[in-house]
């Protein structure tokens, strides 16, 4: 009788050669969820290189399930031990350990530019680290984040030394920090929910933007020619530049063919714990890191859509030639090439410059004259000229329209003009030309209604 096969031992799989004298194995390792065979398949040049791969992957399977069932068995015991604190173990990092981490890691440079990771800096120290600090991420509940806003709304809860509480937008802001850090928490530390989300915070009602008005701006600019930077300030009232974008413009800014500007950076004072001094984008000026803030020159302005070229009307092309003239001539040092350098050739500090037009201010006799009244000006006085927001918007730099908006103030001049416009309706001659509409009835909807006697206002007819 003929020898019968063996019958291949189970698990063991099949084999078979390709055309080429490749040989093929095939194992069936269970079925997937549809019920369906689950095979793997190996290829090699000899039988036994292909028994070798399914054993190294057969071992490597069954090395990954002892380390799934090994990571299980961990995930349970976390489990019960967070169920019997109320809390995961990572959850008891402190606020003061957790905030910086994620400070440096998410907002500061080169992620961030210099002066978001100085404010959000400043407000760590200044407000989060003394009520926070001290506390693990677990016990700070929802409860704990209002107790916060709360008293941030109380007189005597500064650190700057000055005197009221906080203002609705501060607080608002503090808010969009700690939301963000929380919810990042939750992740990075297991915490069960954001303690920040469904907390109240005051409503932030913006006040009116100082504008000056077309007298006040009259006597303002009078005033500005005594001043030795007075082609700076006219510059500012007349672009609608930022003050840092002001102070850090170049003289090769200037484009003479097109009689534009552009704008591409800005100067601005921060914190120098927030200073990389290895950042590329930033410029620091005489940096010594034993000062406690630095001026920094930053290589883009404020958004994306700052960095723009601005038109130069011919008035302010013109003076801005004399000064250009006149630093030539007067032999002021100026190593930066800046368009408006100060007398020692270095940068004008914006907070110096604020305090000019304070001055300027005082000696006007008009209040709160600052870089922010000038741009709000600038705004509105477009405005008024029938400028349409989008271009308003394009050279001012804002991200959007609803930016541009809230730089507009309507004037009471503005305002008497248009009720004047509508009331000449109530001119007595005029509604003596008016025509009867065509179409128009003699008798009204509701004539043959009768009135209550307090409002009559003719004799009702007497029954007979």
């Amino acid at each position: 009788m003929p020898k019968q096969k063996s019958k291949r031992a189970n698990g063991e799989g099949s084999f078979y050669q390709l055309p080429d004298k490749t040989w093929v194995h095939q194992i069936t390792l269970g079925r997937k969820p549809d019920g369906s065979l689950d095979r793997k398949t190996f290829k090699a040049k000899t039988r036994a290189a292909c028994v070798g791969r399914r054993d190294a992957y057969i071992e490597e399977r069954r090395r990954r399930e002892i380390e799934g069932q090994a990571e299980q068995a961990r995930a349970a015991e976390l489990l019960a031990e967070m169920q019997k604190r109320g809390h995961a173990i990572e959850s008891e990092t402190l606020f003061s350990d957790a905030f910086p981490h994620w400070l440096k890691l998410f907002k500061s440079p080169p992620t961030k530019k210099a002066t978001t990771y100085s404010g959000y800096l400043n407000t760590y120290q200044t407000h989060f680290a003394e009520y926070f600090g001290p506390m693990p991420l677990y016990e700070i509940t929802r409860d704990v984040v209002q107790e916060y806003y709360n008293s941030k709304q109380l007189s005597g809860s500064r650190k700057d030394g000055k005197t009221g509480a906080l203002s609705p937008k501060t607080i608002r802001n503090h808010h969009m920090i700690l939301r963000d850090f929380f919810d990042y928490a939750v992740d990075k530390y297991k915490l069960l929910a954001n303690p920040a989300i469904k907390t109240d915070r005051p409503e932030v009602i913006r006040p009116r933007m100082r504008v000056l008005d077309p007298d006040e701006m009259s006597v303002f600019l009078h005033e500005v020619m005594r001043e030795t930077q007075r082609t700076a300030i006219l510059f500012d009232l007349f672009m609608g530049l930022r003050v840092g974008e002001l102070l850090a413009a170049e003289v090769d800014d200037i484009h003479i063919k097109t009689q534009s500007i552009t704008i591409n950076r800005n100067i601005i004072r921060v914190s120098t714990t927030a200073i990389d001094p290895s950042n590329p984008q930033i410029r620091i000026l005489n940096y010594n890191p034993m000062k406690k803030t630095h001026l920094i020159v930053q290589e883009t302005p404020k958004t994306k859509n700052a960095v723009r070229n601005i038109p130069i009307s011919d008035a302010v092309f013109e003076l801005l030639a004399k000064r250009l003239y006149y630093l030539q001539q007067s032999g002021w040092p100026n190593p930066y090439n800046l368009l408006f350098p100060s007398t020692t050739g270095s940068y004008i500090d914006p907070k110096s410059f604020e305090i000019r037009l304070r001055e300027i201010s005082k000696r006007c006799e008009i209040k709160k004259v600052n870089p922010h009244a000038l741009c709000h000006t600038f705004a509105t006085r477009l405005v008024e000229e029938k400028v349409p927001l989008t271009t308003v918007q394009e050279l001012m730099g804002h991200a959007s329209v609803a930016t541009t908006q809230r730089y507009v103030t309507t004037m009471p001049h503005e305002m008497r003009k248009a009720v004047e416009n509508i009331s000449i309706f109530l001119n007595p001659d005029s509604s003596l030309e008016v025509k009867k509409l065509n179409g128009a009835k003699d008798r009204m909807k509701y004539s043959d209604v009768r009135l209550p006697t307090w409002l009559q206002t003719e004799p009702a007819a007497v029954e007979t």
